[in-house]
């Protein structure tokens, strides 16, 4: 017999409704429809067989009745089944659109049938409106298309006016007159480089493969264009994050061919220093309404370095934020004489897990008193409570956890049960010493556990790094700062950002003199009063 599928409860309720349908109206049950109640028919079948064998369990009975999920989580490879920092710090769910988008829609009609003709069939009936058959049919094309508008002409014989015909709207809203490379083309390139991590000369390959040849260089010069259309956004978000009251920061190494070491001021002495090392810092930082504005640096210097940048723009009246990064010393702020520190948990995490083969009795210990601290906070996001909320839940429940583990590594470093100079004994100082920054989020409201968001927003760079290996020049990797910056801004708002960077070409003008209302969480309103003017 073929295993049923588990149906939900809300699907159950939903196939009801529309076979009672069917009946009452006479009506026939879609392909689908008849798909479900043989599921339903199937696992009402497998209930009695399982059920007259005393061969099931109450969870095997809830999950066969589709009360609970029927998949399984792995299991961990660490001792006791520890769950991974990374598995157990709950990711926010992406959010998807309630309906996939519908890029076109076609009516189709019966050719030589209308409604109120008698039926082919039985030549007795009349025709009439039934809900139409609908057909899906995804279809690809290559990234860019070539269309060559040829607009009439007409000359008087007279005084030898000329007079063109006008292009299309649609043709009017993707660039201006002579523009060869539309708005939607750049934005495509953009989001092809900066956000797959498509490099320009394989973009130039692909095109050549699909008949539409496009170089390397050209794809580099249509980004150019972009970026110079943005900037002046990422200008206003650098002064918006200036007054964030929550920042995550961290950075990865890079590449630029071209830079050449500097001479930098150390910022705790002064003194100027050679420096060659390139990295991009990445800086997500929260306003206080909730939005996020994610922003990148690349050059010689560190996430510490590019946060003072952004902070030296700070009112003088604003309150103290929250800094969450690393326990580096480079990802520390130099500009702000006070604020929160709030250190993040993962690396501490990650301090033990290293050495999870070598003292297996004594790390697993740790990572079951970490592992309660990641299910308190997945219990505070299932539970939605607030930052108040929160901080009174795992002052409560973690904090003593925290405490415990603290307690428990002095211990083992005063009566010399553990060699201080020893690995182990290295991490057991290393969660000592920086104790009050990893319970940052059991002291301050809306400080966070770990700095995992930071470390997911430098996937973005790290995949371009990867394809790419590095920048010819500064510049190159300064126009890809903006458009990161913009794109993965407008990833964090979840909103379409293919549209988005189209629109922000096409409005340039409004966007350079009120960047503040073409933001990715404010811009349809400022879109709608454009629509509106005109």
């Amino acid at each position: 017999m073929t295993d049923s599928h588990p149906i939900s409860e809300t699907e159950l309720d939903e196939l009801i409704e529309r076979v009672k349908q069917a009946v009452e109206q006479n009506l026939s049950l879609s392909n689908e429809d008849l798909s479900l109640l043989l599921n339903a028919l199937l696992m009402l079948v497998q209930l009695q067989q399982k059920m007259g064998e005393n061969d099931i369990t109450l969870h095997k009975l809830r999950k066969l009745a589709g009360l609970v999920s029927a998949s399984e989580k792995l299991k961990d490879v660490l001792p006791n089944a520890v769950k991974p920092a990374r598995q157990r710090s709950k990711k926010p769910t992406p959010k998807t659109p309630s309906e996939p988008v519908v890029h076109q829609r076609c009516h189709h009609k019966i050719e030589g049938l209308e409604k109120g003709q008698r039926c082919p069939e039985c030549e007795r009936g009349s025709l009439y409106k039934y809900e139409p058959a609908l057909m899906l049919r995804i279809s690809g094309q290559t990234p860019l298309t070539r269309t060559e508008h040829i607009l009439e002409r007409l000359r008087c014989n007279t005084c030898g006016a000329y007079f063109t015909a006008v292009p299309p709207q649609s043709v009017k809203e993707d660039g201006q007159a002579n523009q060869r490379y539309g708005y939607t083309a750049r934005a495509l390139m953009a989001l092809h480089r900066y956000f797959a991590g498509l490099p320009c000369y394989r973009q130039q390959t692909l095109q050549q493969m699909l008949g539409l040849p496009v170089s390397a260089s050209t794809v580099f010069d249509q980004c150019e264009h972009l970026a110079n259309a943005i900037h002046p956004l990422f200008r206003c978000l650098l002064l918006l994050a200036a007054q964030a009251v929550h920042y995550h920061l961290d950075d990865t190494t890079n590449r630029i061919l071209t830079q050449k070491p500097v001479d930098k001021p150390n910022r705790r002495t002064g003194k100027l220093q050679s420096r060659s090392g390139i990295y991009t810092s990445g800086v997500l930082a929260t306003l206080a309404g909730g939005e996020i504005c994610v922003l990148y640096q690349t050059n010689i210097g560190h996430a510490g370095e590019w946060l003072d940048e952004i902070l030296a723009a700070r009112l003088a009246t604003a309150e103290k934020p929250i800094i969450m990064s690393d326990a580096l010393s480079a990802n520390r702020s130099y500009a702000l004489k006070e604020y929160h520190l709030s250190l993040c948990n993962a690396h501490a995490r990650r301090e033990f897990v290293d050495l999870v083969n070598s003292f297996p009795d004594q790390v697993t210990w740790v990572l079951q008193r970490y592992d309660q601290i990641w299910e308190h906070e997945r219990h505070c996001q299932e539970q939605s409570l607030s930052p108040a909320q929160r901080l009174r839940y795992h002052e409560q429940h973690s904090l003593p956890v925290m405490t415990e583990i603290r307690v428990w590594a002095k211990q083992q470093l005063d009566t010399e049960t553990v060699e201080e100079n020893s690995a182990l004994g290295k991490a057991l100082r290393y969660f000592d010493k920086h104790f009050e920054g990893f319970t940052a989020f059991c002291r301050l409201e809306g400080a966070q556990l770990d700095n995992n968001v930071m470390e997911q927003a430098l996937k973005l760079i790290i995949r371009g790094r990867k394809n790419s290996l590095f920048f010819k020049t500064p510049a190159g990797a300064a126009i890809a700062d903006v458009i990161s910056s913009v794109i993965a801004t407008a990833k964090q708002a979840d909103i379409n950002v293919f549209d988005y960077l189209v629109v922000l070409q096409r409005h340039a003008d409004q966007v350079k003199q009120q960047p503040e209302l073409w933001l990715p969480w404010n811009y349809q309103q400022a879109l709608a009063l454009v629509d509106q003017a005109a």
